[in-house]
């Protein structure tokens, strides 16, 4: 692997052996995502087929994302100093792990709490450890491309996840559905070990610190929150605010789907399905949109979109009208994925971007496990559509901050000292 010197990555045209290796870990995250596509259409509806309450299903979706805060810290942190792909690698072998493990043991609540949370702490880890590659590699001029091409590979993975899933758990079982998924992943795993390069340069990693020093150091981890800036601050809060509300939907999607419009497995993986087709028209679309007009009009518009669609959703009740819906709302997503994730990379400075995108990743995984909280709970004592409109207003409220106090990367310092003399103005 070819790295760049004096202490920056990325302010060059990537090499040809580069982008392969970029390819290579997006091709490998496939598996992921046909995984993680389905984890909130099948998980719901596993639990509550073994008794879990609404609620129950609300605490045992926000584990694993609380699983996810430590598990972005810690891969953010390892990754600056041991490298990116350890971390990815360990992400996604102990992920795989976790299916087999939910295709043998028991059935009863405290079990799916555990596995739970090994799941998401494995699969946290591996966002942090793939946005940071592509922030090494890629240049700011094509990060928004880079970072999109990731969230099309999680497209790919939405359209195949969900009709798999549907007939998995139809035809055959759950315990099947398992064990295809943990083989799945399996394999990704062993394509990392074995074909993916490291993107962080000896000279950049942090040194580690003496035994002494190794102890939990509380004013040294907010001195390196601090030392992100004001700007990625007033950035992650927006982000954590639109999120809560999103994730307020996402995890009681399906038991909408089967409750309030009477659905069954197969009926909801073409619901599923059709996040994967906006995903992979509409995402690298807004990546280059993105690279050429800036992060802010597109991320505006994303959310805009997220807040229409959640308003629209307390409108519908017919099969139709809800696919309509659900479009729109996989459209903004798909828009609002890359776009993000470039965003923040271009905020952060290079010399911190994994700790950076830990951080953002921390904020992604503390609104989800927020949202599947209150989303458990708000659901049982009002009904969905509150949950809608809180996402419409939380949505409404992260337009508000970006538009007023995030500017774009060239307007920061950092920016100007990483340019490089080929970069366009």
């Amino acid at each position: 692997m070819t790295h760049r010197g004096n202490g920056r990555m990325a302010d060059k045209e990537p090499t040809r052996e580069e982008r392969r290796n970029y390819n290579i870990v997006v091709l490998a995250m496939v598996s992921m995502s046909v995984t993680t596509s389905t984890i909130y259409m099948v998980l719901p509806i596993f639990f509550s087929i073994h008794g879990v309450s609404r609620s129950g299903n609300g605490v045992l979706i926000a584990i694993g994302t609380f699983a996810g805060i430590i598990s972005s810290i810690i891969a953010g942190r390892y990754s600056d100093s041991h490298g990116r792909k350890p971390v990815l690698f360990t992400g996604v072998a102990l992920y795989a792990l976790v299916f087999f493990l939910f295709a043998l043991f028991g059935r009863d609540f405290n079990t799916f709490l555990i596995l739970r949370f090994i799941e998401g702490f494995a699969y946290y880890m591996t966002p942090v450890a793939i946005t940071t590659i592509a922030a090494d590699i890629f240049p700011q001029r094509e990060r928004g491309r880079a970072m999109a091409l990731y969230t099309v590979s999680g497209g790919v993975g939405q359209m195949i996840g969900p009709l798999i899933a549907g007939l998995f758990t139809e035809v055959a079982n759950f315990n099947s559905y398992f064990v295809f998924c943990g083989s799945f992943v399996a394999v990704s795993a062993a394509i990392i070990l074995f074909f993916v390069n490291e993107t962080l340069p000896e000279e950049l990693k942090v040194k580690p610190r003496t035994r002494a020093r190794r102890r939990v150091n509380i004013h040294g981890f907010y001195s390196s929150l601090k030392g992100l800036g004001a700007v990625v601050g007033i950035f992650l809060t927006a982000i954590l605010i639109y999120r809560t509300g999103n994730t307020m939907v996402n995890p009681f999607f399906s038991l909408y789907l089967r409750e309030v419009l009477h659905m069954n497995m197969t009926q909801m993986s073409f619901f599923f399905s059709v996040r994967a087709l906006c995903t992979l028209v509409f995402a690298p679309i807004a990546g280059r949109l993105s690279d050429r007009y800036g992060r802010k009009p597109i991320f505006l518009f994303g959310i805009a979109t997220l807040t229409g669609t959640m308003m629209g959703y307390r409108q519908v009740r017919t099969h139709g009208h809800v696919l309509i819906i659900r479009a729109l709302e996989s459209t903004s997503n798909a828009i609002l994925q890359p776009t993000s994730r470039a965003y923040i990379a271009d905020l952060v400075r290079p010399e911190t971007r994994g700790f950076g995108m830990g951080i953002y990743m921390t904020v992604m995984d503390e609104s989800s496990t927020m949202g599947s909280i209150l989303g458990g709970v708000i659901s049982y004592i009002y009904d969905f559509g509150a949950i809608f409109l809180i996402g419409a207003a939380t949505a409404a409220t992260c337009f508000g901050i970006v538009l007023i106090g995030v500017p774009e990367a060239g307007a920061l310092p950092h920016y100007e000292e990483c340019r490089s003399p080929d970069t366009p103005e």
